[in-house]
């Protein structure tokens, strides 16, 4: 499938602020989620729950968008004893670690706000924290287990409380090496393994009736202590608007027919970090944004820099097209695409210029507009 940026010139402008910035008390750790409400505010959350606040930020759009208070859970993050309401992973093993807030979804008619959120078992554990070898205290090799969990607010995103986990890998979130208190379930073959769903970001098709999560799951050997892939997954849920959150369902052999939690998925591309997609109306494709991801290298594993792919569809996607600036490759960890200035539907963008957010663990993200000329 052809690339149709190949044949266009993208050019990155200057790098410019925002306000997801250490100084907000704001360490973001991933892309930054944007959604409007039924009043025509855009909204965004920035930050983990491990690392100074989570935070709420709006305006009339990106270029006055400003913080406006930190959020408060309506229940525990950290140890498995009490965490995430005590409800355990579908797995059956207790939840712990902490929240990383990837996809906001605002429903149109009662303004609950929906918020995805990324959570791993080798964090934030307090104790109890476990990787594909044992209690840990830092994941070794970053072989802990992720999941895709949700929450929702009925206070414009003051106060949120915990729903469910909606996204769970069809391997089950530890190893026959390790079982951290799921019973007589068996664990996964010691050797190459999946750290399960998660890694993901959030996107809201304006062309259509479903709202979707674009994940990764890892695979690793955890005997040689390097990874062996990091390939991109779509799941999607039905959109509604009375206040509730649908189930999910994965891509898996060309449909979109398996569970959400242990069904069975397919990728949709491979090798890439952290997938994060807007639709050009324009040029009338998806376009994604994802950093590649260099296998068995325990050194480097994600490079950082720009990639984009182009689809008709959202699970058939063309090659890459590596992006340069000033004659070098251009970007960083993570990849934001927002509607030019976050103008309109943050999903989507007329015309032929949208912003980017770039950052990587901890560090203040920042902008570039992009235009893609002829």
């Amino acid at each position: 499938m052809k690339n149709v940026l190949r044949d266009k010139k993208i050019i990155i402008g200057e790098k410019y602020s925002t306000e997801f910035v250490n100084a907000n008390g704001v360490y973001q750790d991933g892309t930054v989620p944007f959604c409007r409400d039924k009043s025509g505010k855009l909204w965004a959350m920035g930050g983990h729950s491990h690392m100074g606040d989570i935070a709420m930020f709006s305006g009339k759009d990106f270029t006055d968008m400003k913080l406006v208070y930190p959020i408060t859970l309506n229940f525990c993050v950290g140890h498995a004893d009490y965490a995430f309401d005590k409800v355990r992973y579908p797995e059956g093993v207790k939840a712990r670690g902490s929240v990383w807030p990837f996809g906001l979804y605002i429903c149109p008619k009662t303004n609950r706000f929906f918020c995805f959120f990324h959570n791993e078992t080798g964090w934030n554990g307090k104790g109890t924290a476990y990787d594909s070898i044992g209690y840990c205290e830092t994941p070794h090799f970053d072989s802990d287990f992720r999941h895709i969990g949700l929450m929702h607010s009925d206070d414009e995103g003051q106060t949120w409380t915990f729903d469910r986990w909606v996204v769970t890998a069809e391997d089950v979130c530890f190893t026959e090496r390790f079982n951290p208190d799921a019973g007589v379930v068996r664990g996964q073959k010691e050797g190459v393994i999946s750290l399960g769903s998660g890694d993901f970001t959030f996107f809201d098709d304006v062309n259509g009736d479903y709202i979707y999560l674009i994940y990764n799951i890892i695979k690793v050997d955890m005997l040689n202590g390097v990874w062996k892939s990091c390939n991109t997954f779509v799941a999607r849920s039905r959109k509604r608007d009375d206040g509730v959150m649908g189930d999910f369902v994965k891509y898996y052999n060309g449909s979109f027919c398996e569970a959400g939690n242990f069904g069975k998925e397919s990728p949709i591309v491979e090798n890439s970090w952290h997938s994060r997609v807007i639709y050009s109306k324009e040029l009338g494709v998806y376009i994604m944004a994802s950093s590649p991801i260099v296998v068995d290298n325990p050194k480097i594993i994600v490079a950082d820099y720009l990639q984009l792919r182009t689809s008709p569809n959202l699970y058939e996607w063309s090659q890459p097209l590596d992006v340069e600036k000033d004659g070098k490759k251009f970007g960083s960890h993570y990849h934001g695409l927002l509607s030019y200035h976050g103008e309109g539907d943050a999903n989507s963008y007329s015309g032929n210029k949208f912003t980017l957010l770039v950052g990587h663990n901890g560090v203040d993200v920042v902008a570039y507009d992009v235009e893609i000329g002829e």
